[in-house]
């Protein structure tokens, strides 16, 4: 018997033009009728125009503002099948949308039909029907436009900053109208041409600053001024001070770190504030914060929670598309850096903030202690792991779906690159030997799977799906060798959080714990 795998309740419905925001967990369906809406969810900013549709969940809080126009929004609930017998039995699912969200364009009539039928009666059959007609509509514009086309032309921006790179010579290149290009660039990434390329050469700038063998000039000839004196004219414009100013180490007492708490941690400095989420503090990390260190939460700019505090320097992660009315608030507040995350071999990341921040020393004698430990764990894993075994780290994602990360993510740079455990042959293959994450249905995980599998669940909303046939029927949980690991604990793998975090991987392999799906 076919049984429905999905449950709706619809929450909410607006037809308006007034901004509004999203609680953590709820999801939306979002239509724009007429105008523009933007959409800023975790400081990354979606902009929405006519014709267009986005179905998303909240995580944290996410506000979108109005720009002009008007919309239609459904809120619902998702509920998920988790047990037929002895009867039907649904729980909240708050994942669904919260990764694989879905945003397109030229939504088709018949969509709208079904929209404006939902928001007139409220009917969750007509909803679940709406909900099917969006995911066939996605599937067909997917399949005729990648999705992020747009992404080719902000990489070459980037890796041609130093050039002497224009607006119409980058629209050329890519086959736009040089007038269309100035209007779909500032849709896509926010920021009109000339603001973007500005800001990625001063965030250039603020790192070769910091090393004093480069002088202003060679700075400034580096990212793509000629002239010394009209880069330091930008900088103080932009930055609030002078070149010589911000790379003047000793000013430089108190750091508010947005993220890389751990490799701050590693050099020996402990930020005066931090933003306290699992992504920039995983839970191992908080016992090495003093309880004087301000913890910053979502709503930290509007509540000026920095206001009191003396910050020398915030360092913040290199986004994709940054957003540009965050990063000038930050700005406005103290001078800051943004790093590329998750980018560069985790050491190599210690040693590279110990030369920012001449703390060279400091990030040797860290590195040599993790190195200890590292040789200590691989002497004891001789004892207690049979060599023909393999080990792999994956993470539950929603819509039935499992990542499988590459050796920079969730902990799994201490399994791969510093263990040097053997990965199963298709996570090597597709994963680890490309350098990059891929994600597959669950239906399919059979194929990647190994011995020990660590794998990093979100909630514990998602434990039931450990019961399913699929991972039912994996070696691994038979033996008992499926390590489940808290997202809080592992979001961000940088610095000392490594220590810990080979702490608990440690405890699975020599079998001290067992994850809870055994209890």
């Amino acid at each position: 018997m076919n049984y429905q795998k999905y449950m709706y309740a619809i929450t909410r419905v607006e037809q308006g033009s007034d901004w509004f925001s999203l609680s953590p967990n709820e999801a939306v369906v979002l239509y724009v009728h007429t105008g523009s809406l933007e959409v800023i969810l975790d400081r990354r900013p979606f902009y929405l125009g006519k014709n267009e549709m986005l179905v998303i969940q909240a995580k944290d809080h996410a506000k979108i503002h109005t720009v002009d126009g008007q919309y239609t929004l459904i809120g619902f609930c998702n509920y998920r099948l988790v047990k037929k017998v002895p009867q039907l039995h649904y729980e909240p699912d708050h994942f669904r949308f919260v990764h694989a969200f879905i945003s397109y364009e030229n939504v088709s009539t018949k969509v709208v039909k079904l929209l404006q039928q939902v928001a007139e009666t409220q009917d969750v059959f007509h909803f679940q029907q709406l909900i099917a007609a969006i995911n066939c509509d996605f599937e067909k514009y997917e399949y005729t436009h990648h999705q992020h086309t747009f992404e080719d032309v902000i990489h070459y921006i980037k890796e041609h900053a130093h050039e002497n790179i224009t607006r119409d010579q980058v629209a050329n290149r890519f086959g736009y109208n040089a007038n269309y290009f100035s209007e779909r660039f500032k849709k896509e990434v926010g920021w009109g041409f000339n603001e973007f390329l500005t800001y990625w050469r001063l965030e250039k700038s603020k790192i070769l600053l910091l090393d004093d063998r480069l002088t202003i000039q060679q700075v400034a000839k580096s990212v793509g001024y000629q002239d010394g004196l009209y880069f330091s004219r930008k900088f103080k414009q932009q930055i609030g001070m002078a070149p010589s100013m911000f790379r003047n180490h000793d000013r430089i007492q108190h750091i508010t770190a947005m993220q890389f708490t751990g490799t701050l941690l590693a050099i020996g400095i402990t930020p005066v504030a931090v933003f306290d989420v699992p992504y920039n503090v995983p839970d191992v990390l908080q016992q090495y914060l003093p309880q004087k260190t301000v913890r910053l939460k979502q709503d930290w700019l509007k509540e000026n929670a920095l206001t009191n505090v003396p910050t020398d320097l915030i360092i913040t992660s290199l986004h994709e598309y940054p957003y540009k009315t965050y990063t000038q608030n930050i700005e406005k507040i103290a001078p800051s850096i943004a790093m590329r995350w998750a980018t560069i071999d985790r050491i190599e990341e210690v040693r590279l903030f110990g030369k920012l921040f001449k703390r060279e020393a400091q990030a040797e004698q860290w590195i040599t202690r993790y190195k200890q430990q590292i040789a200590e764990a691989k002497y004891v894993l001789k004892s207690v792991l049979p060599q023909n075994e393999t080990v792999a780290l994956y993470e539950l994602r929603n819509h039935d779906r499992v990542g499988i990360w590459r050796s920079n993510s969730r902990g799994s740079y201490n399994l791969y690159e510093m263990l040097q455990l053997t990965p199963s042959e298709l996570v090597q293959k597709e994963v680890l030997s490309l350098n990059r994450g891929i994600i597959v249905e669950e239906k399919h995980l059979a194929q990647y799977a190994a011995d020990h599998m660590f794998v990093v669940m979100h909630s514990k909303e998602q434990e039931h799906r450990f019961f399913n046939e699929v991972w039912q029927q994996l070696p691994a949980m038979q033996k008992e060798q499926v390590y489940v690991l808290r997202l809080q604990d592992f979001w961000s793998s940088e610095g000392v959080a490594l220590e810990e975090q080979l702490r608990i991987q440690m405890q699975f392999l020599c079998g001290d714990v067992k994850s809870d799906i055994y209890l």
